[in-house]
């Protein structure tokens, strides 16, 4: 069970790795496979404790991604570049790891009403009163 200590050393933990990202990103002699090891490190944190911090991270990343671009790269980095400047509106883990993390969402439309699946009790109507008092 997470103590507040744990949580507190996960804090501090969080905020060390994302001021020490965003201090290589602004490396002015920053490689392609340094920065790609920054976006994968930027990926990896979960639970973000910090978002204003997070968020100033991401539009960093994509920021530095833009400046990467050239024709002559590899396939495998115009992939990663994409990737970076996609950073924070792709789910990490994939759309099963996302659903997990998201139990009813994919039944929500745009605006979060429900549209099939588990119903609010509203969208039953005067049925859930008829019911109920037949019950009684």
């Amino acid at each position: 069970m997470p103590t507040l200590a744990h949580y507190q050393t996960l804090k501090l933990a969080e905020t060390n790795a994302i001021a020490t990202i965003s201090a290589k990103l602004d490396a002015p002699d920053l490689r392609m496979d340094d920065f790609a090891l920054m976006v994968k490190a930027a990926e990896l944190i979960e639970d973000v404790r910090d978002p204003v911090a997070f968020s100033a991270l991401k539009a960093k990343i994509v920021a530095k991604a833009v400046g990467f671009y050239s024709t002559d790269l590899s396939g495998e980095d115009v992939l990663m570049l994409t990737r970076a400047s996609r950073f924070g509106d792709i789910p990490f883990g994939g759309e099963e790891r996302w659903l997990l993390l998201n139990r009813d969402d994919r039944n929500m439309d745009v605006s979060g009403d429900v549209m099939v699946g588990e119903r609010t009790l509203e969208s039953f109507g005067d049925r859930i009163l008829e019911t109920i008092g037949t019950e009684i």
